[in-house]
């Protein structure tokens, strides 16, 4: 006798089986997470963005500076990035509203505009497995000629 129950379809079983899997073990994730505080010269940068470039080449991580000068990285839409040496770049502006229907305009730095290029910026860090605080301090040498 054949059950006439739709769980018990050859084709139904595993694609449940399947899903359950993937609830069970998850959607895997970043193995590190990178978070911390950007300052110039002891004081915290209030807006702006970081990111981390893989030494190595591979996929670019960002993060937005919060106005306390905290961020956190992610890369796309998961939070955290891979294992490895990066170098990373940080840039801040002044954003300029001309008016409320144009979008901002970039105005003044805020952090010395070599920090903006991983190239330029001689900001390199290692990231380990789990959790990473990375509280970085900028020179603000060179800001003022950036204005």
């Amino acid at each position: 006798m054949q059950s006439t129950h739709k769980f018990a379809s050859p084709i139904v079983r595993p694609v449940v089986l399947l899903s359950a899997l993937v609830l069970i073990v998850g959607c895997g994730g970043k193995p590190a997470t990178v978070s911390g505080t950007v300052t110039v010269a002891g004081k915290a940068i209030d807006q702006g963005s970081i990111t981390f470039s893989p030494v190595g080449g591979g996929m670019r991580a960002s993060g937005i500076i919060q106005s306390d000068g905290r961020y956190q990285i992610q890369t796309n839409r998961d939070i955290g990035l891979d294992v490895g040496e990066y170098e990373v770049a940080v840039v801040s502006r002044e954003l300029i509203f001309a008016s409320p229907d144009a979008p901002p305009m970039p105005g003044n730095y805020l952090a010395p505009k070599r920090y903006g290029n991983t190239k330029t910026s001689g900001l390199r860090f290692s990231v380990e497995k789990g959790p990473n605080v990375i509280d970085i301090d900028l020179s603000a040498e060179g800001l003022e000629a950036d204005r």
